[in-house]
């Protein structure tokens, strides 16, 4: 088939975005067996390209005993012009190659996650209240805008090769003026950038991160990696171990998310 063995294909028709939406859920080893036990959430953009690695890494993590085990949820793209729509902030045109170009539609995505996505999969499975994004390019610039539209829908969320240098990097402006007016912020941010990847992407990473170095309240954990020879199109393959890491390493000797529901 197209998706990997084990892979729950789904359709969740979206009042928000009015379409149907195609869902790929990849449950953890052991999901079966153990019918009381509840996981943590992760929700991967561009679905069916990001989400396989990222089930296949937090299994091995998970079976290494590096993190605990989750739910991977891939939220693949509608064909068309989708992808640029769901995924670009509202401020932002959604092809600057077009003169008149709509503005992005990443605020009723939001909505569709927030409101239709996040409680179907939460009837559906057995989930804790710890919830992930991560998305890559484009999707990973999504990811950073909303950081500061709705900061506490996830706990985490890893921004690989994020497209931050759109409309002359305006996100770092966005993100600096929201962590400046948030100094109680509670949350794990990661992003990462290949080394090969080119200089108008570096720069807007640079950009970004010199407003975390800055900004950053206490009680935003971030970090940001530089990948050694990873290019565009493999960054967020090969980032994905160093976010999850990142997020489950131990900070002043407690554990960021444990995926136990207390």
């Amino acid at each position: 088939g197209e998706y990997p063995e084990g892979t729950i294909v789904s359709t969740l028709r979206s009042g928000v975005l009015d379409e149907d939406r195609e869902i790929l859920v990849h449950l953890p080893a052991g999901y079966a067996d153990e019918p009381e036990r509840r996981y943590p959430v992760i929700f991967v953009l561009d679905g069916s390209s990001q989400d396989i690695h990222t089930a296949s890494t937090s299994a091995l993590m998970a079976r290494l005993g590096l993190m605990p085990p989750l739910i991977v949820v891939g939220i693949p793209n509608v064909s068309g012009e989708g992808r640029q729509r769901d995924y670009t902030p509202p401020t932002m045109a959604t092809d600057l190659d077009i003169e008149d170009s709509p503005r992005g539609g990443a605020d009723r995505f939001l909505a569709f996650l927030k409101t239709e996505l996040i409680p179907d999969i939460e009837r559906r499975y057995r989930t804790t209240s710890e919830r992930m994004l991560a998305g890559h390019s484009r999707g990973g610039l999504f990811a950073t805008w909303s950081l500061t539209a709705d900061p506490d829908l996830f706990q985490a969320r890893f921004a690989h090769s994020p497209a931050l240098w759109r409309d002359d990097t305006a996100i770092a402006g966005m993100l600096d003026s929201f962590l400046t007016a948030t100094p109680g912020l509670a949350s794990f941010f990661y992003m990462s950038l290949g080394t090969k990847e080119n200089a108008e992407m570096t720069a807007g990473f640079e950009r970004v991160r010199a407003v975390l170095e800055s900004r950053a309240p206490d009680g935003l954990r971030w970090r940001a990696d530089l990948v050694p020879g990873a290019v565009h199109t493999n960054n967020g393959e090969w980032a994905t171990p160093l976010g999850f890491a990142a997020l489950y390493r131990a900070a002043d000797g407690a554990p960021a998310l444990t995926g136990v529901r207390t």
